[in-house]
C-alpha cells in the first residue's frame, strides 16, 4: 500500500510541475524573451452583447521564465490599417484576474493566458461597431508581434493581465 501511495504522490508531483504557477520566482528566473514564447488565440465567443477570446502564451524554450502584466493588443482592418488598441483592465464580463497583476512562472512547455473582451455594439449610441479582420499581439514585456486572424470589435476593447493556465481567468 505504501508503494502505491508513493507512486501516486510522484505522479501528482509530476503533473503539478508541468503547469504554470504564480509562485514567487527566484532572482535568477529571467523574463521570457521574444524567442521563448509561442503565441496563439482561442476562437471568439459571445454572449449578451459581449465578445471575448483568450490569448495563450506557451513557453517553447528549454528554460523556466516569467511573464507579468498586460499583453499589447491591436485590432487591424483587412487592408492593414490600425483600428484600435485594447485598454488594460484587471477583469470584466468575460473574466480576467481577480488577484491583481501576477508574476507567472512558466516552466518549459507550460502556458499562461489573458482574456480579451469587447462590446458587440456601441453602448452610447446603440449602433454598430467596426470589427477587425485580425489582431496583433505579443507576450507581455516582449516585442515580437504576432498577427492572428480574429475578428474583434473596437467598442470597449479590453485586455486583462496574464494568469497561469489556459482559461484567461484567475
Amino acid at each position: 500500500m505504501a508503494s502505491k501511495i508513493a507512486a501516486l504522490l510522484g505522479s501528482v508531483a509530476f503533473v503539478v510541475g508541468t503547469f504554470a504557477t504564480c509562485a514567487p520566482a527566484s532572482a535568477a528566473t529571467p523574463s521570457c524573451g521574444n524567442s521563448a514564447i509561442a503565441v496563439s488565440a482561442s476562437q471568439t465567443e459571445g454572449a449578451t452583447g459581449h465578445g471575448s477570446l483568450v490569448l495563450r502564451f506557451r513557453n517553447a524554450s528549454a528554460r523556466t521564465c516569467t511573464l507579468r502584466g498586460y499583453p499589447p493588443l491591436s485590432a487591424i482592418a483587412a487592408d492593414g490599417r490600425f483600428l484600435a488598441r485594447a485598454a488594460s483592465s484587471l477583469n470584466g464580463f468575460a473574466g480576467g484576474s481577480h488577484h491583481g497583476i501576477q508574476l507567472v512562472v512558466l516552466r518549459p512547455g507550460s502556458s499562461a493566458s489573458a482574456t480579451v473582451e469587447w462590446m458587440n455594439f456601441n453602448a452610447a449610441t446603440s449602433g454598430s461597431c467596426p470589427f477587425s479582420a485580425s489582431i496583433a499581439t505579443a507576450a507581455p514585456n516582449t516585442t515580437r508581434l504576432v498577427s492572428v486572424a480574429r475578428s474583434v470589435s473596437t467598442c470597449e476593447l479590453h485586455v486583462h493581465p496574464v494568469v497561469p493556465g489556459l482559461s484567461g481567468n484567475s
